[in-house]
């Protein structure tokens, strides 16, 4: 195993992996919960009331809740302000939390209406995400093949691939930084299980919309 996927003496998987799942779960109900006519504030409250009836503490990076518009953003930029969820619109949620010392990250797009481009690119992002989970599973690829790979199939689809900010990276027990602060993008060998977030970014120029998503390998 490569030394930038060690982790500390208090590394539990089990823990990795249920914190993972259960934010998963939380992701859902937060979507549930947000409708046509909130802002991204309203929808960070939500966000912050479910996790933390769920035991979830403090972030380790940052909540990023995007409507309409904003899905546009990379990570480090910030939502234009005042946008309102429309009744046919796309929005996704990105987050970041800890719970039992080890951190946890999972993102999804979500759709509201049935306007059939925002429902074609948010299931473009699980699609491609699960592609590539399955060419890693079964050639475990480098992170740099990975992403090239990545790269190529979301041209197929018709959509732009981001990958500033949504490049990939460590998790573990918290913080990950001590171990490796880069990104999953630049690791020129084959990377393990349970140590990297893979994260999808598809922007689609021509409804100027995008989507998100991420998960463990």
């Amino acid at each position: 195993m490569l030394a930038i996927e060690n982790n500390g003496d208090k590394f539990s998987l089990e823990k990795l992996v249920s914190g993972q799942k259960l934010l998963a779960a939380c992701v859902q109900k937060i979507a549930q919960e947000i409708g046509p006519g909130m802002t991204e504030k309203q929808g960070a409250d939500i966000t912050k009331a479910v996790l933390a009836k769920h035991d979830f503490g403090k972030n380790w990076h940052p909540p990023k809740i995007r409507f309409g518009i904003n899905t546009l953003k990379t990570y480090s930029e910030l939502s234009e302000p005042d946008v309102i969820l429309q009744k046919s619109d796309i929005f996704f949620l990105d987050l970041g939390p800890i719970i039992a010392d080890h951190e946890c990250d999972y993102g999804q797009t979500f759709v509201v209406g049935n306007d059939p481009a925002h429902i074609r690119l948010r299931e473009s992002s699980k699609v491609l995400f699960d592609q590539v989970k399955a060419k890693w599973s079964q050639d475990r690829l480098s992170g740099q093949d990975l992403y090239k790979f990545a790269h190529e199939e979301a041209a197929k689809m018709g959509y732009k691939f981001v990958v500033k900010g949504a490049s990939g990276h460590r998790v573990g027990d918290f913080p990950h930084q001590v171990h490796f602060r880069g990104n999953l993008m630049d690791i020129d060998e084959p990377v393990a299980a349970n140590r990297w977030i893979l994260e999808i970014q598809l922007h689609d120029e021509k409804i100027n919309r995008g989507a998100f998503f991420e998960d463990i390998l």
